[in-house]
């Protein structure tokens, strides 16, 4: 029998779960909300689970969009923003292209498929999406 123990020191997150259609109209109302949690939660990571969402439409002018309008909103944020995805090809891609615009405008950000490996990354103080490839394991 093999066992483990792990323990967390989580850095206080606040955790969004989107479910239904995601489009670019949602996208940005769900931008809105996340600002306003952000700045509400300064010292907080995020995590956002999409695990039960649908993506129609996605483009990366649409995506450029959506970060930049983060990044005009949260011009400070600094923390961590966990992404929690369903484990599919078209996702993972639309994904990858997302991950590349939110770290262009400098957020720490990162795309998962697996809970669990979301939450160890938020824990850990020392890593940064920077200098980790997209973990979509």
């Amino acid at each position: 029998m093999k066992t483990e123990i792990k323990i967390y020191k989580i850095k206080d997150f606040v955790r969004k779960t989107v479910s239904g259609e995601i489009d670019m109209n949602k996208s940005m109302a769900f931008i809105k909300q996340f600002a306003d949690i952000a700045y509400v939660h300064p010292d907080h990571n995020i995590l956002i689970d999409m695990r039960d969402t649908e993506v129609t439409n996605a483009n990366i002018n649409d995506m450029m969009k959506i970060s930049l309008e983060l990044a005009n909103s949260l011009p400070d944020f600094k923390n961590k923003i966990a992404n929690v995805i369903p484990d599919n090809e078209e996702r993972l891609r639309t994904a990858r292209q997302f991950h590349s615009c939110m770290v262009l405008k400098g957020f720490s950000y990162q795309i998962f498929t697996d809970f669990e490996k979301a939450i160890d990354w938020l824990s850990d103080s020392t890593l940064s999406n920077r200098t980790l490839p997209l973990d979509t394991n």
